[in-house]
């Protein structure tokens, strides 16, 4: 989904006037909202209007003509003990400039490069955030396809894809309080989402190219206050991209991705429309334990909140505990966090954290695990 582009004033004129990296704290400028980041500023780049067949591993690496994307890794691994992490590392591409930059000089750059990366902890009740900016000059951060590596300074995800989408790689964070180093490995094919990779995103017409692994085998250490810790378990990976904007009165996005004990696997998303709840826009891919794929459209899709959680920090307040259901699957799951307090409070502001889903899929008991993002909530926030 479109992250939510919350991003400091301060630190967005500092990147646009330095070839410098800054890994800020709690940035007190103020922050533009989500409609106000993705409500404009995408003259001149071009709209994902036309299906267009994806190709790996080409399309691994960045699409620089269009305004915004991101490759995004999120996962839940244990110990041998049976202490739980989750984890993730999102790398965004944003334009500065459709013009090519001035070649005559290293310090040039029309892409500026954000990354988020988070621990939660589930045994301790601890969630550790850091986020980095970069120009993309310098060798401070870019992407590339062959061999593909996205990076921002020594925080990357890299590896070996193969022409039929097969991925061997690792995704790496580290700050002073917490870190991961993690071997990846599809264990299923990549998904295209929508319609072959287009993914709509609201009836007027706005859309991405969109894909995931929706099964990774992850291996390897993470890292809390110093402490190292061998773990195992299972990732997710998204890459998309696009110039679109939030339609006329969407406010933010619930999202979900959710790894079923049965083998299957959920991707399902809300676009909330601020004024009007039955105009909320709803997408979302099925994968069945055999790699099958079903498109979901908004009318099959139903998501309710169950119940909320306040954040100390910001006054916010999230949905907590959600009911998802797709009747045509005769599918109803229960998410609910693994902590409460897994909000994401930087430069940016949202909610993002680790989930256990538990629920029914044709008459049977399925359990799982899994992430959900939840953004544009404010302290006026309707839902």
């Amino acid at each position: 989904m479109n992250r939510d582009y919350r991003v400091s004033r301060s630190c967005l004129l500092l990147l646009a006037c330095t070839a410098g990296a800054c890994s800020p704290a709690e940035d007190t400028a103020p922050l533009l909202s989500v409609d106000e980041r993705l409500s404009g500023g995408t003259a001149g780049y071009p709209k994902v209007t036309e299906v267009r067949p994806l190709q790996y591993p080409d399309d691994h690496g960045p699409h620089q003509k269009y305004k915004h994307e991101w490759w995004y890794v999120t996962g839940q691994v244990k110990t041998r003990t049976q202490r739980r992490f989750g984890f993730q590392l999102t790398i965004f591409r944003e334009a500065i400039s459709n013009r090519p930059a001035n070649s005559s000089s290293r310090w040039a750059a029309n892409q500026l490069y954000l990354a988020h990366a988070s621990v939660t902890d589930i045994e301790t009740g601890q969630y550790l955030s850091g986020e980095r900016f970069a120009r993309g000059a310098l060798g401070l951060a870019g992407a590339s396809a062959q061999p593909f590596r996205v990076w921002l300074e020594d925080w990357r995800l890299e590896g070996r894809v193969d022409g039929d989408g097969s991925l061997e790689g690792h995704t790496v964070a580290a700050t002073g309080r917490f870190g991961f180093e993690l071997a990846i490995r599809n264990a299923r094919p990549p998904v295209a989402h929508g319609d072959r990779g287009m993914s709509t995103k609201g009836p007027a017409g706005n859309a991405s190219y969109y894909y995931s692994y929706t099964r990774l085998d992850a291996r390897g250490t993470v890292r809390v206050d110093g402490e190292p810790f061998d773990v195992t378990g299972s990732a997710w990976f998204d890459h998309e991209w696009s110039s679109s904007t939030l339609t006329a009165g969407q406010s933010g996005w619930d999202w979900f991705s959710l790894q079923l004990s049965s083998g299957a696997d959920l991707m399902v998303f809300r676009l909330r429309n601020e004024s009007n709840p039955t105009r909320d826009f709803y997408s979302g891919t099925f994968v069945d334990a055999f790699g099958n794929t079903t498109n979901l459209a908004s009318e099959q899709i139903s998501m309710e909140p169950l119940d909320h959680w306040t954040s100390n920090r910001t006054g916010v307040r999230y949905p907590r505990r959600w009911r998802v259901s797709v009747p045509r699957l005769n599918l109803m799951l229960v998410t609910e966090p693994r902590l409460n307090d897994q909000e994401f409070v930087h430069s940016f502001r949202y909610w993002e954290g680790a989930v256990r889903v538990a629920g029914r899929h044709d008459g049977v008991r399925v359990g799982g695990q899994g992430y959900v993002e939840l953004t544009g909530y404010s302290l006026n926030a309707r839902r």
